[in-house]
């Protein structure tokens, strides 16, 4: 199929879950960001063109997408824009630092906030302002519909290396073109494994309860409960993260499945529920797949039933976790074959009440040096008011640091609740 002389191809499942979210109003603003604060004398024409140097290797930061005439959504790829057209650029004369900064994270927020329409640009917005010629900042945003949550670590990790090899750095490592398209065209066809994978999935949203909900004592009386979100959340690092990170090895697991087991217990001290369902975005690429940009990731979820001793959940969790990824490579093919949901039930939906986004960033320090700059990452995040249907925890993990965060709509949960919640992860979390 051909769209103005260009090949096209359909929308993966993770797509076609999130357009549906945006038109049911699930999903306000599909959109990723990053940031980075860099300290030291940047070539910027060198920055420039390292940054067209990973957007022109990786077709799904050149997609453009259409829902025209009667074939379905289906998306192409462009060319790669001119050095000019791909990066933002501008000096700012703040008088400190501080006012920099909180400059840099209202641009931020304005391109968080606005709308993507991929018929006519592209998936990216980018900014590269000068405060100093000793202290720039970097912020990105991207269309989640064209790449998901790796685009931070596999478009940064891909951006540095660009720029040592620009700088005359012959170590570092050319990134091999990556075709997102392709296996976005591949991705209907039936897999051998397709009937195993589908019977796995309608038996785990078979396993979802259907009435849910938290003990009376915890949640808000209908006349008093207040609008909106509450965010709570904490941060390990130093000796506490050395604590947290001795408990995940005593217990003889990983850190993202300590993570699971903390929220799950401590769910479970709110809630009289047999059983609840926590809805995680799974990766669904192959091993060959891991640096492939790309919108490969769906929200899935796993059922967890209560448990009366921590050990026996923890084992439980392991084993799910593990049965979870043995299936994750979902397509619509086998979603549409299975019987398993609607492609939106895919997304999340209000009656999802406990969500966890888990981010890794092991090799990754926060603040990183490359060559002779310093880059902080996660620098200046935007200010943004998160709204959320029930319980949602997001974790950024990195070497020397990770972060909780967690919100909460205010009629699901009272303040105390929420916060005792928090306090009860972080807890079980340090063993």
């Amino acid at each position: 199929m051909h769209h103005q002389g260009r090949e096209v191809v359909p929308l993966t499942l993770p797509q076609l879950s999130v357009l549906r979210a945006l038109r049911d109003g699930i999903t306000a603003g599909p959109t990723l960001e990053l940031s980075y604060r860099i300290e030291g004398p940047l070539d910027i024409p060198a920055f420039i063109a390292s940054v067209g140097d990973v957007v022109d290797s990786h077709d799904a930061l050149r997609l453009a997408m259409c829902e025209c005439g009667d074939s379905g959504p289906h998306q192409w790829e462009r060319a790669t824009p001119p050095p000019a057209d791909l990066v933002t650029c501008q000096r700012v004369k703040a008088g400190s630092e501080e006012r920099f900064s909180r400059y840099v994270a209202h641009l931020a927020t304005t391109d968080v906030g606005e709308p993507w329409d991929l018929r006519t640009e592209f998936p990216f917005r980018l900014r590269l302002i000068q405060h100093s010629p000793e202290l720039h900042a970097f912020i990105a945003t991207f269309s989640q519909l064209a790449v998901d949550g790796s685009v931070r670590a596999v478009f940064g990790g891909d951006l540095w290396q660009a720029y040592r090899r620009r700088l005359g750095d012959h170590d570092a490592v050319t990134a091999p073109s990556r075709r997102f398209l392709s296996t976005a065209a591949e991705s209907g066809s039936p897999a051998a494994d397709s009937g195993a994978i589908a019977d796995f999935w309608r038996r785990q949203y078979a396993r979802i309860p259907g009435e849910w909900g938290f003990r009376a004592s915890s949640v808000p009386d209908a006349g008093t409960a207040e609008a909106g979100s509450l965010e709570t959340g904490f941060v390990l690092e130093g000796e506490r993260l050395r604590t947290m990170r001795q408990a995940v090895r005593s217990n003889n697991t990983t850190e993202a499945i300590w993570v699971q087991h903390a929220l799950a217990s401590a769910v479970f001290e709110h809630t009289d529920a047999a059983s609840t369902a926590i809805w995680m975005p799974v990766d669904t690429r192959s091993t060959g797949e891991r640096r492939l940009l790309g919108m490969l990731t769906l929200s899935l979820p796993m059922v967890v039933d209560r448990r009366a001793a921590s050990s026996d959940l923890l084992r439980t969790l392991t084993g799910d976790w593990l049965d979870m990824l043995r299936h994750r490579r979902v397509t619509r093919e086998i979603v549409e074959a299975g019987e398993i949901a609607a492609l939106g039930d895919l997304a999340g939906g209000p009656e999802r009440s406990v969500r966890l986004a888990y981010i890794s960033h092991p090799r990754q320090q926060r603040r990183t040096a490359v060559g002779d700059l310093t880059v902080d990452y996660g620098a200046y995040a935007p200010l943004i008011e998160r709204v959320v249907s029930g319980v949602h925890l997001r974790v950024g993990s990195w070497g020397d640091r990770v972060r909780f965060d967690f919100t909460v709509n205010r009629a699901r949960l009272t303040e105390a609740a929420a916060r005792q919640m928090t306090n009860d992860v972080e807890r079980i979390l340090l063993g």
